[in-house]
């Protein structure tokens, strides 16, 4: 039963305190009838709200089934209703842009009646209210008696053991009044009808019970007709749960009920999601040029030369590099091409005097025998040709047939040994204007696969080291392998490694100390990790940045992986072209497969390369952060206006089993699928856009999005979603249903 003891609510109003209820006691029971009566402001409704649970109360309690709700939190409240309550109202309350059917299965839905089921079971009580033949009107194309008959179709199919109805014959004429009056009787049997009317004669012949209410108490509660009074069903309120699949389908129903407003929201949230994007897609360029910046600076800054990786960092397959080379223009592809801005010295010292010549190694292939001034191709890997300046063509002799090494800086040893036997004028390469090298040789993949390996540390970026001293357990241990080199000595034993560095850096006395341990190597491709290493002082190595070792532990180091490649053209006629068309390689409508950079573009970008994309990187993270919070303000301030209007809907849902959760629910799916929405038209847009017409322009930022970068974008559209749904809904809370029901907050 329903018990009420010295039940009081007040109304505050522009500070000024009215009475509601006063001091009311009152117990009903399953199988009445109840007709409260009184005059307009007698305090009537406000009593149905209070035993329904849709408004609050001050002093007092009230027992449900002798359970106490004084302490109840409006959750506990919701849960009432949804389990307890089903209501009848005298404005309908319908959701009116749904229809006929939609009205009665959302209750259905939000008390997990058998998905299967559902539309059977809507259908029953529809053609049970003699609505059958207006089952796909909407709610706003019926008369007030149709409407009054969804509201109780409604009721039944929310199936609880109360049946709340505030004057639901009040809008209607005496023919559709007795009609209403005969169906809420009808299913009153094993129920409690609460009916609030202000005529007791329309319900004289069916209710069991009449209450009259003035000055918000109650002054008559007289007995009509006997009945077999029986206690409230006890229900578990936490029994059903609400599919998942159910908020999607009753959110998605929302948003295409109101297909203006969805629209409307669907076109702001795109506007400003694409200025997230822009930034976004800023961000990644700016990011992508900076992380792809070999050694700081592209020396060799050839307008023949375009330097390439895969966008995910992946390596080079063979295909790829098909691929590539398939472009009219391409005269060769360099891998690891770090060796081609490597300044390489040759030094000689044949004959009387000694001589040397500093430049870059390029493919033999760059060049045909038309090409040569004097001598001839190579004949074998240990024969190249050099390109001279035509200044110096006259002194060809002092160079031609002439035995060089490379050195491995002006102060060290001979290390690789070459004999030019060809010499062609630099001046007629198609790079000579921009060269900050003296020279260039020309030789076979295998001399680039030797200074691959000879000049290989100067590709690395760190060096650390994890061990433990045998000198000095506490000494910090410093590892620099840049400019340095590997010597091959096979005496050594296996994952030894030996270096003059320790002594010089005074990290050890002795002429013989070691650090067992673990060295991490990172270069500009990948990072190597040797477990099980010893770092070997060796005070016979002369030069502090050499570094021996064995075959095999070198072998450890080394990796022939391609993780980037230069092409080189015969001339610069066609690289901007070129550039353009290998950008427009995809592995899928998403995923741009390589990323290009050209450093001829970039030839005045040196010293302070570093600082401008630290500074671009700073700056645009910020922007990133003030583009993201300001479309989401403003987003938010959009919504809000355009989502109160469906206020009402809302608090509907509330009164027929939703509770606070499940309203959130609805909200965060709805504005979910307007992300979804906003994310296919960028993702549409982004992939259609024809490069070319977008290249020197402020949407080129759209275009540099690869699968992870649209991963990204779509968590940041969900972030927005979440912090503009999270502030809306902590918005329609603040009410009661019987307040938002009665205000407009639009």
């Amino acid at each position: 039963m329903i018990k009420l003891v010295n039940v009081s609510k007040y109304y505050s109003t522009n500070n000024v305190i009215a009475l509601g209820l006063r001091k009311v006691n009152l117990e009903l029971h399953s199988n009445e009838f109840v007709a409260i009566v009184g005059e307009s402001g007698s305090g009537k409704t406000t009593l149905l709200n209070v035993i329904s649970g849709i408004d609050s109360y001050e002093d007092g309690e009230m027992y449900i089934n002798g359970k106490e709700t004084s302490y109840y939190s409006v959750s506990d409240m919701e849960d009432y209703r949804k389990s307890y309550v089903a209501f009848v109202f005298q404005s309908y309350n319908l959701i009116d842009s749904y229809t006929v059917l939609q009205n009665v299965e959302a209750p259905l839905i939000l008390s997990s009646y058998p998905k299967e089921k559902v539309r059977q079971r809507a259908q029953e009580i529809i053609k049970k209210v003699g609505l059958e033949d207006h089952m796909h009107h909407k709610a706003t194309k019926l008369s007030g008696g149709q409407k009054q008959r969804v509201v109780i179709a409604r009721a039944l199919a929310k199936d609880c053991p109360i049946i709340a109805a505030d004057e639901p014959t009040g809008n209607l004429d005496s023919k559709s009044a007795k009609q209403i009056i005969e169906l809420l009787h009808d299913i009153s049997k094993e129920k409690l009808v609460i009916i609030v009317t202000h005529d007791f004669s329309q319900v004289k012949d069916y209710a069991t019970r009449k209450i009259r209410v003035f000055d918000g108490e109650i002054v008559e509660d007289m007995e009509v007709k006997k009945t077999d009074k029986k206690d409230l069903p006890t229900i578990d309120t936490s029994e059903h749960k609400i599919q998942f699949r159910d908020y999607l389908k009753i959110a998605f129903r929302n948003l295409m009920a109101v297909p203006k407003k969805s629209l409307l929201m669907l076109v702001i949230f795109t506007f400003f999601s694409f200025f997230v994007a822009l930034t976004y897609g800023a961000y990644q360029l700016v990011s992508t040029e900076s992380s792809f910046s070999l050694n700081q600076v592209f020396t060799n800054a050839s307008p023949n030369r375009v330097v390439i990786r895969k966008d995910d960092n992946s390596v080079f397959t063979q295909d790829d590099l098909d691929e590539l080379d398939e472009f009219s223009i391409v005269k060769e592809i360099v891998t690891f091409d770090y060796v081609l801005d490597r300044t390489i010295v040759l030094v000689s010292t044949s004959g009387s005097h000694y001589t040397y010549t500093d430049g870059v190694f390029l493919p033999l292939a760059m060049i045909e025998e038309d090409d040569l001034e004097y001598g001839r191709l190579p004949a074998n890997d240990s024969e190249i040709v050099i390109a001279l300046q035509t200044s110096e063509l006259s002194d060809f002799d002092e160079y031609l047939d002439v035995n060089y090494s490379t050195i491995q800086d002006y102060y060290g040893s001979p290390d690789l040994a070459y004999k030019i036997v060809g010499i062609v004028n630099k001046d007629n390469m198609p790079n000579a204007a921009y060269s900050y090298f003296d020279s260039y040789f020309f030789g076979t993949d295998e001399n680039f696969s030797a200074l691959k390996d000879s000049y290989y540390l100067s590709n690395v970026v760190s060096a650390t080291f994890s061990g433990i001293s045998s000198y000095d357990d506490d000494m910090p241990l410093t590892i620099d392998f840049v400019n340095g080199f590997f010597i091959i000595d096979n005496t050594i034993p296996d994952n030894e490694i030996r270096t003059a560095a320790f002594k010089y850096y005074g990290q050890c006395e002795l002429d013989l100390c070691y650090y067992p341990g673990d060295l991490t190597i990172v270069d500009y491709y990948k990072t190597t990790e040797l477990v099980g290493i010893n770092l070997v002082m060796d005070d016979t190595i002369t030069n502090y940045s050499d570094y021996k070792l064995n075959q095999a532990t070198y072998d450890r180091i080394m990796y022939n992986e391609v993780y980037q490649v230069s092409i080189l053209t015969e001339s610069e006629i066609g690289v901007p072209q070129l550039v353009k068309n290998i950008q427009k390689i995809t592995v899928s409508p998403l995923n741009y497969k390589y990323h290009v950079v050209y450093p001829f573009d970039n030839v005045a970008a040196q010293d302070f390369d570093a600082i401008i994309i630290l500074i671009q990187n700073i700056g645009l993270i910020v922007l990133n952060i003030v583009v993201l919070l300001g479309s989401t303000l403003i987003t938010y301030v959009i919504f809000r206006a355009i989502i109160n209007t469906k206020l009402p809907d809302y608090a509907i849902f509330r009164t027929i089993g939703a509770n606070k959760s499940v309203i959130k629910r609805f909200i965060y799916f709805e504005n979910f699928y307007i992300v979804l929405g906003a994310y296919l038209i960028f993702l549409i847009v982004s992939i259609s856009v024809p490069l070319d017409l977008v290249q020197d322009t402020f949407l080129y930022a759209i275009k540099v999005f690869n699968f992870w970068n649209y991963v990204v974008y779509l968590i940041l559209l969900f972030v927005m979603s979440v912090i503009i749904s999270r502030r809306y809904c902590n918005r329609i809370f603040k009410q009661t249903v019987q307040s938002t029901l009665k205000s407009d907050l639009g």
